[in-house]
């Protein structure tokens, strides 16, 4: 009796390492490179002048279905805004569900750029996420465009 019980817990964690190293996993790493480009740089400076009072204390940038974090040399790009942005990279996620600066301690605002797309020549679809909002709320698709070496929101609506 003692050996099948043995036997049996054997399988069972075997089965669970197989299930360990096959099952789910989180979504791929993006190339960032192609996030890193100034359309999406102007859209976050219009996202932060369009942020709603109370201002979180810091937003965290991601980019793709996954939360890949930009380059340094990219976040540098918005020395100055407030709030400040830093990658998402530098952020804890405890299981409250809120995100906190590793360097600071800060509550912050994910602000996650899933995808975007060129509908037409010159017009970008960009869908974009908050991590203040509801879940099943918290998608937004903004188009927009460049004029006069400004990046414009055309039009914003929920996904």
């Amino acid at each position: 009796m003692r050996l099948f019980v043995i036997v049996i817990l054997c399988a069972l964690l075997a089965a669970g390492g197989v299930y360990w190293l096959r099952g789910p996993t989180h979504p791929p790493m993006v190339n960032a490179g192609l996030y890193e480009n100034d359309m999406v740089a102007g859209l976050v400076r219009r996202l932060l002048t369009k942020l709603a009072p109370p201002l979180p204390s810091v937003c965290f940038l991601a980019f793709g279905d996954g939360t890949t974090p930009p380059d340094p040399r990219f976040i540098a790009r918005f020395a100055g805004c407030n709030p400040p942005v830093r990658s998402c990279g530098s952020a804890a996620m405890p299981p409250i569900n809120q995100f906190f600066d590793t360097r600071t301690g800060r509550r912050g605002l994910v602000i996650h750029i899933v995808r975007f797309k060129e509908i037409k020549p010159g017009i970008f679809e960009v869908q974009v996420s908050f991590s203040n909002l509801t879940p099943g709320h918290d998608q937004f698709i903004y188009h927009v465009t460049e004029l006069s070496g400004d990046w414009v929101v055309m039009s914003c609506t929920a996904a």
